[in-house]
């Protein structure tokens, strides 16, 4: 089987790429899976493989799960569904523990069914793999097209903080303060630095040009994105056809929480030099990214 036209979508973490799956995985001209993120490169390593995979089983039991209900009640159309992310999940499992020699049972799956439609890997967690695994990223499949987005760094860096703090939590714990917690960690004591490391935009971009072809590699504010002309866009990058989408509606937007006003000020202060890349690199900036680029100077 040929390989199939192919998008790397690398990140950032919480920075619009399930909004950007569900709009690719909805056009008639993408084929996508019903697993958003795939795990294939950054499982090269036998112990991350087993724990990627030991994950993906606990979530094909719910599945399962989920299936029964579903069968029970007599909702046939999410019996179906079900059925296909099952199998989807199943197909995944086996492609990760499949001899990766040649990559073969992973690029086969991905185009099985594709055609000459948009195949797609979106895997946030890509984006701090080390040089040498892009490269052989690209080297295997040299005609992929690769996004990576970018949200204004003060609401990516809380979305993904309250992502984490709605995980750690005890049952006798608010996530607002879980969430502030972690952020003062972060800030005052050098903590979680993986949440930081999975929103630095000038290093990853940096990697990314260097080893990408720059004609194959997209950098676009998720603010953009969201409304027409930047859906068009990506739609034109892609090579699909734009079609209608609903930019307001949000996916995984997490727990609310309220930031603490002294951190967010000295939070600020952390990412300026974020906001002055974006505005040297990227510009313009949207709005919200322009008026905490102001307020991270004040």
């Amino acid at each position: 089987m040929s390989d199939p036209r192919l998008l790397f979508c690398v990140g950032a973490t919480k920075a619009g790429t399930s909004w950007l799956y569900r709009a690719l995985h909805d056009h008639p001209g993408a084929a996508l899976k019903s697993v958003k993120e795939l795990h294939y490169w950054d499982t090269t390593d036998l112990v991350a493989r087993d724990r990627q995979v030991a994950s993906y089983r606990g979530k094909l039991d719910q599945f399962r799960q989920q299936a029964s209900e579903a069968e029970a009640a007599g909702r046939d159309w999410q019996v179906r569904n079900m059925a296909r992310r099952i199998d989807d999940m199943e197909r995944l499992i086996r492609v990760l523990a499949a001899d990766r020699a040649d990559d073969r049972a992973y690029m086969d799956w991905l185009g099985e069914g594709a055609a000459d439609r948009l195949a797609a890997d979106m895997t946030p967690g890509y984006a701090i793999l080390p040089d040498e695994t892009l490269t052989q990223m690209v080297a295997r499949v040299p005609g992929a097209l690769w996004v990576y987005l970018v949200r204004d760094p003060l609401a990516r860096l809380w979305s993904h903080i309250r992502m984490q703090a709605e995980r750690q939590r005890q049952s006798h714990e608010a996530v607002e303060d879980k969430a502030n917690g972690i952020l003062w960690r972060i800030l005052n004591k050098g903590h979680e630095t993986h949440i930081l490391q999975r929103g630095d935009y000038p290093q990853a971009v940096a990697r990314l040009r260097r080893i990408v072809p720059a004609s194959q590699l997209r950098v676009e504010f998720c603010e953009r994105l969201f409304r027409t002309e930047g859906w068009t866009a990506m739609c034109r990058f892609l090579c699909l056809e734009p079609t209608a989408v609903d930019g307001e509606n949000r996916v995984h937007a997490g727990p609310k929480a309220t930031m603490r006003p002294d951190l967010e000020q000295q939070a600020l202060g952390f990412l300026k030099t974020h906001y002055e890349w974006a505005a040297r690199e990227m510009g313009p900036l949207p709005q919200n990214w322009q008026h905490n680029l102001a307020r991270a100077k004040a």
